[in-house]
């Protein structure tokens, strides 16, 4: 019997796991997920595959972000300033000034700062043979951030590391099915939003839904901004954000999104750990 009970217990904790979907974990008083960080860092990361199929448990974050994530921030404001005036970084490309505070929304009648850094692509244009040679360079038309102004997101991200803020970053902004269809206007400010230029490829699939991404998804100068732009987003709240895919968001939701598809998450750990770092030169 003793045996039989235990049996049944795994089991459930199995099922348990596997039905895990985020919008079920998310606390509407306190406005976020549940658990700490970390567990709601591997349950945003999870890596999203062809169709918005998720299949990871759990994400494979680097120990060494984790320990980041409960972490002080460790930079001071002018250590970012210097960082970015050595870069020519102006304030347009990562979200505004540094010194402003960033979105908040309203939880157990107290105010309370963003909490989750969102990362998207823009999943455009659908392409209906191959990727041009040219989509990491300038040439290529939709690396030209003039063309990105749809206040959807805060930040677009080029594929050449160049950036453009639509919305700042102390702007809240619902993004996602969740937010719009779930968590509704209480939500807007909770997450800070980053479209990352990435085109599509099909068949399969079509012109309006095209599955197929390059690889790598993404390139190394992206790669780099978007560690700045979560260091800086971080920076003006105070504490780390937690960072998370469009696609585990809207998990299990109706019309729910494939975002960011071939994304390699070490890649993006060991770019915020390098940018932190060179930071804390200035």
């Amino acid at each position: 019997m003793k045996n039989l009970l235990i049996i049944i217990l795994f089991v459930f904790n199995i099922t348990k796991i596997e039905a895990q979907i985020p919008s079920q974990e998310f606390d509407k008083v306190k406005m976020e997920y549940k658990g700490t960080k970390a567990v709601q860092a591997k349950l945003l990361m999870r890596h999203v595959e062809m169709w918005g199929k998720i299949s990871e448990k759990e994400a494979k974050l680097d120990a060494a972000y984790l320990d980041l994530l409960i972490s002080s921030i460790g930079i001071t404001k002018e250590q970012i300033q210097k960082y970015l005036s050595f870069k020519n970084i102006t304030n347009n490309e990562i979200g505004g000034d540094i010194n402003s505070p960033i979105s908040s929304v309203t939880a157990g009648g107290k105010k309370v700062f963003a909490k989750y850094f969102v990362i998207h692509d823009v999943s455009t244009p659908a392409l209906e043979h191959n990727f041009p040679q040219d989509i990491n360079e300038e040439s290529w038309s939709f690396n030209n951030l003039d063309r990105w102004n749809k206040k959807v997101t805060h930040v677009y991200l080029a594929r050449t590391g160049k950036s453009k803020t639509v919305a700042d970053f102390s702007e809240g902004l619902r993004a996602t099915k969740f937010e719009l269809k779930k968590l509704g206007i209480p939500s807007r400010g909770l997450y800070i939003h980053i479209e990352l230029i990435q085109p599509r490829v099909y068949p399969p699939g079509n012109a309006g839904n095209a599955p197929v991404a390059p690889k790598p998804g993404f390139t190394e100068a992206q790669y780099e901004r978007l560690a700045l732009l979560y260091i800086c987003s971080s920076f003006r709240k105070g504490e780390w954000l937690v960072p998370a895919f469009h696609a585990n968001i809207d998990q299990g939701l109706n019309d729910s999104h494939d975002d960011p598809q071939n994304f390699e998450t070490q890649k993006f750990t060991d770019k915020v750990m390098q940018v932190l770092l060179d930071i804390k030169k200035y």
